[in-house]
């Protein structure tokens, strides 16, 4: 990175930092640390940390007032039809650097930002300038929030969420990742993927392709692996392919032209696994689907096996255990899982097993 745009950055993040304080003051003016301080807090020089004073001197958001310091400008809070929101929660996705989102992601983000403005909340996504844990719990102290829902953090950021649960910010993560303080709730996969496979099971299907088996859609596949065993029937589970290459994989096994009796897709689009088929010439309208209903609806014709994923319902539960935590003063570590509900969509006049059957066309459980 040129000089010229990292002492761009670092002007951003000063900006960032007393415009956050804007928004925590309130009503009332208080005094930004002097030009000296600041400059030390994000190691630029005092000409960088005066440029942005002075930006945010002529945005009105600061004032000066000599001999004394300055100070924030109340008048320059955000207002959002006079309703008064003392908190603000922020959300981080992944590893806190994502530009683009799926459909996936974006529905739960949606969530997250609706059921938290409503807590109510001033809400706030953020994206992480650094990849080490020390910076990006100085950066998240410089938001000053309340509360945090981060969706899937990295392993690595387990011990520096603690201590930001320790300064006092409600933490509430989205997925596996599990601390001794950190409250956390996700979609339940393992018991989607246990359902799936009594059915799959229950109807004799055992040559089941498994993309991706990595975490967190590996959960499902442990669910789908224990329901085999408990029927006593053998699976393949040379099948359930893994990594990067998985796709690759696919495309060996339908050239092969082997006989699969189901696809469980956790992942891919119908694009991406139709352009395989089309390829190597197999015809995968044989085959049992289980996959997103999102992903489902692009299917000319689907036989198989829906999951949906009710974001809201999650959005619900964390906002819930960051609200146990800042109003109720309850830091008891709670996980929660959210289930998964699936539909069975076959033909009509066939069934997947005796236990459900074909109908009209759909049976939901």
């Amino acid at each position: 990175m040129s000089a010229s745009r990292s002492s761009e950055a670092e002007y951003m993040k000063i900006r960032r930092y007393v415009l956050n304080m804007v928004t925590k003051a309130g009503e009332e003016s208080i005094q930004l640390p002097t030009a000296l301080e600041l400059s030390k807090q994000f190691g630029v020089c005092r000409q960088t940390v005066g440029k942005a004073l002075k930006q945010l001197a002529e945005d009105r958001f600061v004032i000066g007032k000599p001999g004394l310091g300055t100070f924030t400008n109340p008048k320059m809070r955000f207002h959002v039809h006079s309703q008064k929101k003392s908190l603000t929660i922020g959300i981080i996705i992944g590893d806190g650097m994502v530009i683009e989102m799926d459909e996936y992601l974006a529905k739960l983000v949606a969530s997250c930002l609706v059921e938290a403005a409503t807590f109510p909340a001033y809400v706030r996504t953020i994206n992480l300038t650094s990849a080490q844990p020390e910076l990006v719990l100085k950066e998240l102290r410089n938001e000053f929030l309340d509360g945090l829902i981060w969706q899937n953090p990295p392993p690595r950021f387990l011990p520096m969420l603690e201590k930001l649960r320790e300064d006092g910010c409600a933490v509430t993560v989205i997925g596996s990742l599990r601390g001794e303080s950190l409250c956390s709730v996700d979609f339940d996969l393992w018991s989607m993927g246990y359902e799936v496979g009594k059915l799959l099971a229950g109807a004799g299907k055992q040559e089941i392709v498994f993309l991706r088996n990595d975490p967190p859609w590996s959960r499902s596949a442990d669910g789908l692996q224990q329901a085999f065993r408990e029927a006593g029937v053998p699976l393949n589970e040379r099948l359930f392919l893994a990594g990067d290459e998985a796709l690759e994989r696919l495309t060996v096994i339908f050239e092969l032209g082997l006989p699969m009796d189901a696809l469980f897709n956790s992942l891919y689009s119908y694009e991406s696994l139709s352009e395989i088929a089309a390829q190597t010439g197999y015809d995968w309208s044989r085959m049992l689907h289980i996959c997103w209903d999102c992903v489902a609806k692009d299917f000319p014709v689907f036989r198989g096996i829906t999951y949906s994923f009710d974001f809201a319902m999650l959005a619900r539960r964390a906002v819930s255990l960051l609200r146990r935590q800042m109003e109720e003063k309850d830091f008891e570590c709670r996980h929660e899982q959210v289930p998964i509900s699936l539909t069975v969509r076959m033909e009509d006049g066939e069934s997947l097993s005796g236990t459900f059957p074909g109908g009209n066309g759909a049976e939901r459980f």
